[in-house]
């Protein structure tokens, strides 16, 4: 069955609001007003006013409310055997990487990433009648170069490469790490986090100059009859780099050739949400590393959820509108999310025999009961067959 992406926008609390910023009382839906500007010397006191409407409007919420409000039921599907992908955009310095992971100093501002992991694994702990088996991924696309943050040598350019395996995209390569705790993912989930690219400029002390795609990898076995079926899902939780203009952040040297890294790879990803959003029938999910990353979630087998950081100052009134414009069109696009599920042909097969020997047993039985003659219910030979 086909599903919309869902699309919230996650405002980032400011003493300077916009005034033209504001959310509306169905808790979906914002509206803007915008002056616009002079052309050729020629004052224009007039304004544009828009609105966009969307699955939720996140003004003010807390770390846990936006969890239950955008991821829970995701991550819940997980184990079920749905695949799911979270994913955050916006400009640098919205608040990305504080929704995707969270505060380090309070517990209480831990982010969707690692409320995910406790929910997982919390739910597989009460799971009596199942096997549950958990791994973990983390991949940086960095200056549109791939790395493995959970490598040994994350720092060296690995061998990592996008392929497309039973309909499915899948990084070659890539380290998946089996845990059995929520303590041992949480402690590869900040490895990872340390071995990724940060750097500061005028809007962010701490900016992400990289996307990244941290995976939950589960497979479901149940126990006693039925057995022989497993599920087996993924969630990825992208936390992307924030657009830039760089004029506004000032940067240079490495930092310069790193935002225009980002914003090539960001105008990608624009593109190819639009051809999606078009239903086009060509759809450009190989012009970069992170499109070829995102191609299930955008189109695919996957429950998809975006959340839009947005600052809601006069001075990124662009760069709101533009976040909010690039949301509408994800809000368009159509998942087709189903139960991702295997059966061991060899539990098959011994379930088979089991049955079997049983119905033979019965059969001698009932034989033994009517007086009938010994029969043979042995495999027949081949001079038989």
């Amino acid at each position: 069955m086909k599903s919309h992406v869902r699309v919230f926008v996650r405002t980032r609390p400011s003493a300077e609001p916009a005034e033209g910023f504001r959310s509306l009382e169905d808790g979906k839906s914002v509206a803007l007003t915008v002056a616009k500007t002079s052309i050729s010397g020629v004052v224009n006191n007039s304004s544009d006013s828009l609105s966009f409407k969307f699955d939720g409007i996140l003004e003010g919420a807390g770390q846990d409310s936006v969890y239950a409000t955008c991821a829970h039921e995701v991550a819940e599907s997980l184990l079920a055997g749905y695949n799911g992908t979270i994913f955050c955009y916006g400009q640098t310095g919205a608040g990305k990487t504080y929704t995707m992971s969270g505060g380090a100093q309070q517990y209480s501002r831990r982010g969707i990433t690692p409320r995910a992991l406790h929910q997982i694994f919390e739910q597989a702990d009460i799971s009596m009648d199942r096997q549950t088996t958990v791994k973990v991924s983390f991949v940086e696309v960095y200056n549109e170069v791939l790395y493995d943050l959970l490598s040994a040598a994350p720092g060296s350019v690995d061998s990592l490469q996008i392929v497309e395996e039973g309909g499915a995209t899948v990084v070659k390569g890539l380290t998946q790490i089996q845990v059995t705790t929520e303590e041992e993912a949480l402690a590869l989930l900040f490895e990872g986090e340390a071995n990724r690219s940060t750097a500061s400029h005028a809007l962010n002390a701490a900016s992400s100059r990289s996307h990244t795609v941290f995976t939950i990898h589960c497979q479901v076995r149940m126990l006693g009859e039925g057995k022989e079926r497993a599920t087996s899902s993924k969630l990825n939780l992208v936390d992307l780099a924030g657009s830039e203009r760089t004029k506004k952040t000032g940067v240079t040297g490495q930092a310069l050739k790193e935002a225009n890294a980002i914003n090539k790879s960001l105008t990608f990803l624009e593109q190819t949400v639009n051809a999606l959003s078009r239903k086009e029938s060509h759809v450009p999910f190989r012009q970069s590393k992170l499109t070829s990353l995102l191609r299930d979630a955008l189109g695919g087998n996957c429950k998809t959820v975006l959340i839009a950081n947005v600052w809601p100052e006069a001075a990124h009134s662009e760069e709101t509108i533009s976040t909010l414009r690039f949301a509408s069109r994800v809000r368009l696009i159509e998942t087709a999310p189903h139960v991702s599920e295997s059966y061991d042909p060899s539990l098959i097969l011994k379930r088979y025999e089991r049955q079997i020997k049983e119905l033979k047993a019965e059969l001698t039985m009932r034989d033994s009961l009517v007086g009938r003659g010994q029969v043979n219910y042995s495999d027949l030979t081949d001079a038989e067959v």
